[in-house]
C-alpha cells in the first residue's frame, strides 16, 4: 500500500511507469465506458470498441504489474483477497477487472454457445459499473495523498474527464462521427477545469506548478482549447485534444509529487 501512495517527506515516489499508468487506466475506463454505452443501446460499432477496451485494459494491467518492486512475487493478489473500501487501488482493480470480465464474455459471446444466454444487456451494465469505478479511481488516488498539495480534490473532476476527452478523440480519429458533438464539449469542460485548478491550490504549491510546469501546463492548455474550438476538421482536433490532455495528466502526476515545506 505504502509503495502506490508513497509516505509523507519521501519526494518523489514515483517514476514515468506510473505517469503511464495514470494515461492508461483513463483509456481503458473511457473505452470501456464507451463501448458500455455502445452495448447498451445496442450500436452496430459496439464490437470495435469491446476490442479496444479489452487491449487497453490488458495493456493497462500489465503496466501497473510491470512497474511494481513486487511484481514477480505477484502479491497484486491481495487486492482481490482483501476488502479495502477505502484503498482507491483496490476500487480500480476491481473496477477494471469486473470491465474486462464484461467486455471478454461480451466477445466471446460470438463463438460459444453456452454463453449467448446471458443477455447483452446485462453485460452491458457490468461493463459501465466496471467503466465508471475505472474512470473515477485515478482522481481518488490522487486527491486521498494528504501530503501532496498540488493533489487537490479538482483531481476528482480532472482525471475522469481529460479520460473521456482521450477515449473520444480517438474514436474521431477510428472515424466514429457520433463522437464529434461530445469531443467538443469534453475539451471545453477540459479547459475549464484546467484553468481553474491553479486558483484552487495554495500559494506554495501553485508556485511550484508553475516554476516546474509552466510551458506544460500552458502547452497542454493551448492543444485542448484548440480542439473545443476547431469544429470543421473535426481529425485536427481529436488529435490535438488527445495529446493535450496525455499532457495534462502525465503532468499532473510527476510535478504533483511536491510537498510543500513543513509537511
Amino acid at each position: 500500500m505504502t509503495e502506490f501512495y508513497g509516505l509523507p517527506n519521501t519526494g518523489e515516489f514515483w517514476h514515468w511507469t506510473n505517469a503511464l499508468h495514470f494515461v492508461l487506466v483513463g483509456l481503458a475506463g473511457g473505452m470501456a465506458f464507451l463501448a458500455a454505452i455502445l452495448t447498451l443501446r445496442q450500436h452496430p460499432e459496439r464490437k470495435r470498441y469491446w476490442w479496444l477496451a479489452a487491449i487497453l485494459i490488458a495493456l493497462d494491467l500489465f503496466v501497473l504489474w510491470a512497474e511494481s518492486p513486487a511484481r514477480w512475487r505477484f502479491s497484486h493478489i491481495w487486492l482481490f483477497l482483501s476488502f479495502e473500501p477505502g484503498a482507491p487501488i483496490w476500487w480500480g482493480a476491481w473496477g477494471l477487472s469486473a470491465a474486462m470480465a464484461a467486455v471478454a464474455l461480451l466477445l466471446l459471446k460470438q463463438w460459444v454457445r453456452l454463453l449467448e444466454r446471458i443477455p447483452e444487456g446485462v453485460l452491458g451494465v457490468v461493463l459501465l459499473l466496471g467503466s465508471l469505478v475505472a474512470l473515477a479511481y485515478p482522481g481518488f488516488a490522487l486527491a486521498v495523498n494528504a501530503t501532496r498539495p498540488l493533489w487537490n480534490s479538482m483531481m476528482l473532476a480532472i482525471f475522469p474527464i481529460t479520460a473521456l476527452l482521450m477515449v473520444l478523440a480517438i474514436a474521431i480519429l477510428l472515424g466514429s462521427t457520433w463522437a464529434k458533438r461530445w469531443e467538443v464539449w469534453t475539451a471545453a469542460l477540459s479547459l475549464g477545469l484546467l484553468l481553474a485548478y491553479p486558483f484552487t491550490l495554495q500559494e506554495a504549491a501553485r508556485e511550484h506548478l508553475f516554476r516546474e510546469g509552466l510551458v506544460g501546463y500552458a502547452l497542454a492548455g493551448l492543444l485542448i482549447a484548440v480542439a473545443a474550438l476547431l469544429f470543421r476538421n473535426p481529425r485536427w482536433a481529436a488529435a490535438l485534444g488527445l495529446a493535450g490532455a496525455v499532457g495534462l495528466r502525465w503532468l499532473l502526476v510527476m510535478v504533483g509529487q511536491f510537498q510543500s515545506p513543513g509537511l
